[in-house]
């Protein structure tokens, strides 16, 4: 008998990866925090849309996480993500990229965002 998976609402988030000046990342996640999702009452960050943020002298690397091919407003959120990377790193190359290997699911937004919509059933 396989055990039954853990509430959604208790499932770790996947970590996101950051690498960079401190104080240049602190700024960028900041940005990042006030885009929100459209359709959720959300911050991208929150919703674990984010997969990794690099910095190095002059570029960000910012790998968004695939929401599907279907999705109308992946691009709007994608473009919302690099605006605010630009606004809070105004010298930086910036590098966007959707991961299409790490598809989008509620486990990857925080817990406390899941508990507060709701998103407690298991899988």
């Amino acid at each position: 008998m396989t055990p039954a998976a853990p509430p959604l609402s208790d499932t770790p988030v996947p970590e996101l990866t950051l690498e960079g000046p401190a104080d240049a990342l602190l700024r960028s996640l900041d940005a990042l925090r006030q885009v929100r999702d459209p359709d959720v009452p959300a911050s991208i960050l929150e919703l674990g849309l984010i997969e990794s943020l690099r910095l190095t002298e002059g570029e960000a690397w910012l790998r968004f996480v695939s929401l599907g091919m279907s999705c109308p407003l992946s691009d709007l959120t994608a473009d919302a993500a690099f605006r605010a990377i630009q606004a809070a790193l105004p010298d930086t190359d910036i590098y966007l990229t959707h991961d299409h290997a790490v598809e989008w699911s509620p486990r990857r937004a925080s817990v406390a965002l899941r508990r507060r919509l709701g998103w407690v059933v298991e899988d």
